[in-house]
């Protein structure tokens, strides 16, 4: 059995000119006759509430020191050291502390702010001395005062009585300065009126098409996706994005040709964030297609990337360049056609023809042609060097744009 004894302490009385104080004693360990002996080389801790602030060892005499400042509690309690051979024990030192007059103030908050999001926050904190009003040395924390995280920032004030940093929006609260962690001797312990943040979620929206060229007259839907940003656990640490069921969305498309938007379907997200919108494409019908929800509450409204869709005929195009091989400085035939689906031909049409020689990057146009009634070109050429022959029909409002190429050895 261990006791301590002949405590004392250099003052009993703390203000914040008088912050230090010096904590003694002896660790004294009970014989078997019931007589207290010195305990040496032993460690003794003081604590300030549920905090170890201090340590001290003991001399051979059983005798500790402990100095201290600006402890910040009326009671400090120091104790020996709970082990295999000896019993832990403790002794109470009690204070009074004189308050001091505190101004505590922090600078306008955002009304509101997205979920996770880091704010900004700054603010005074001075304590009135015999010397004038001056900052309070230590750490000042902004706290979420009605929110059951315990959100803090600690901060350091500095040698203007100024603090600043961080804080993250984690939830709906009031904020406030506040003295941190246990400051007895100043008299505003928050600055006031605590300040509201309304938290608002971000949230996002995708739009999904099948294709990017759907075929004219041929039903396909729109998907439209939707969630919001939520922390997921208990401890409000991890955040993950979540369904938005029952929120409306509207559909949007912009024409390629100009103007504004049009609204071409609403309504509401199903069970898992996700609407299907059934939708029949148009031949001619090119242009930006985009969702957007706007949630009511915390929830803040979001729009889709653009999809760009361009509903045309798809077309063929064939191409032969002959005779293959030919010899050099003879006549070279490029005859092709060019067909809508079905077979069908595309008459009155302007190809390009180019030629791509080998071994070379770059294309050389030889010649612009129209295809006659049954989708046909032919043009002649003189056969020079191996190379690519190249067609290429540039689509028009109807018709999507094609390619064809054709190798021919020249010897």
């Amino acid at each position: 059995m261990t006791q301590i004894v002949e405590t004392a302490a250099s003052t009993d009385h703390l203000d914040y000119d008088h912050r230090q104080v010096t904590l003694s004693g002896r660790l004294m360990q009970q014989q078997a006759d019931g007589t207290l002996a010195p305990l040496p080389e032993h460690t003794v801790r003081v604590f300030a509430g549920n905090y170890s602030r201090d340590e001290a060892s003991t001399d051979a005499d059983g005798r500790f020191t402990v100095t201290m400042i600006d402890p910040g509690y009326r009671v400090l309690t120091a104790c020996s050291d709970d082990d295999d051979t000896y019993a832990e024990s403790c002794a109470d030192y009690r204070f009074t502390i004189t308050q001091r007059p505190t101004r505590l103030s922090l600078n306008p908050l955002p009304a509101s702010s997205k979920l996770g999001s880091w704010v900004s926050v700054s603010g005074h904190a001075e304590v009135l001395t015999s010397a004038g009003w001056g900052p309070i040395a230590g750490v000042i924390g902004v706290a979420a005062l009605n929110s059951p995280l315990n959100n803090l920032g600690a901060m350091r004030v500095e040698a203007d009585g100024g603090f600043s940093g961080k804080i993250q929006i984690r939830d709906g609260a009031s904020w406030a300065a506040t003295l941190y962690p246990d400051a007895l001797e100043y008299d505003q312990r928050n600055s006031t009126p605590p300040t509201p943040i309304r938290t608002v979620h971000p949230t996002s929206t995708w739009l999904y098409a099948p294709q990017s060229r759907p075929v004219p007259g041929r039903p396909f839907n729109f998907r439209v996706s939707t969630d919001a940003m939520r922390f997921q656990d208990a401890q409000y640490e991890l955040l993950a994005p979540w369904p938005l069921p029952d929120e409306p969305f509207k559909l949007y498309f912009r024409p390629d040709s100009g103007g504004q938007p049009r609204l071409i379907a609403s309504g509401r997200t199903g069970r898992d964030g996700d609407a299907l919108i059934a939708h029949t494409p148009k031949v001619g019908e090119r242009g930006t297609w985009f969702a957007r929800i706007d949630p009511s509450g915390d929830l803040t409204g979001s729009v889709s990337t653009n999809v760009h869709l361009d509903v045309r005929y798809a077309t063929t195009l064939r191409l032969s360049a002959k005779p293959d091989p030919v010899r050099k400085g003879r006549r070279l035939t490029a005859h092709g056609t060019l067909l809508a689906p079905g077979g069908k031909a595309l008459g009155k049409r302007t190809v390009k023809i180019y030629f791509q020689a080998r071994g070379s990057k770059k294309w050389v146009g030889m010649a612009t042609v129209h295809t006659d009634a049954h989708g046909a070109f032919t043009r002649t050429f003189t056969a020079k060097q191996d190379g690519t022959w190249h067609a290429a029909f540039a689509g028009d409002t109807l018709d999507l744009p094609v390619q064809a190429a054709d190798y021919v050895d020249v010897r």
